[in-house]
């Protein structure tokens, strides 16, 4: 238990906070003024997003973590265009729509950090350029922006 809450106090603010406000927009734009119950299903499921991949780590002991490459990021976002574009559980919405937001944001730090996505390619044998790096970024998030969409709709 005291790992559960080393990660909930390790988690950025400001992730957490841009997080929140993603959720809550998507959410407003989705039911407007006239919200139901069922918000709070993909409420918990946004919540969820925020600390999956670190709850998952924990659980399965993964040493460095997969969730951090180019790789999972292409399976992940195959599973959550899908889960979005054809689930009606609003839940699972959440989930994704949160890890994907997360996934994202995490790309979009390394790159203003460090200028290259280089730690998210180590499980692919290639040199990828700076340049590829940053458009695969941009595709990523035109691709989150795709889903946001669909689910608004």
């Amino acid at each position: 238990m005291d790992k559960v809450t080393q990660i909930i106090k390790e988690k950025s603010l400001s992730l957490l906070l841009y997080t929140a406000l993603y959720v809550i927009v998507l959410g407003f734009l989705r039911w407007k003024l006239t919200p139901d119950i069922t918000i709070l299903y993909y409420v918990l499921g946004g919540a969820l997003g925020v600390y999956f991949m670190d709850i998952a780590e924990l659980i399965f002991d993964i040493k460095p973590s997969p969730f951090h490459s180019i790789v999972f990021l292409g399976l992940f976002a195959a599973v959550s265009f899908f889960i979005v574009t054809s689930s009606g559980n609003l839940f699972a919405i959440g989930l994704v729509l949160s890890l994907f937001f997360n996934l994202l944001f995490s790309q979009v730090h390394e790159w203003m950090t460090k200028h290259t996505l280089d730690s998210w390619f180590t499980m692919v044998n290639a040199d990828v350029p700076p340049k590829t790096q940053f458009w695969i970024l941009i595709g990523t998030g035109a691709l989150l922006v795709i889903e946001s969409i669909v689910f608004i709709r």
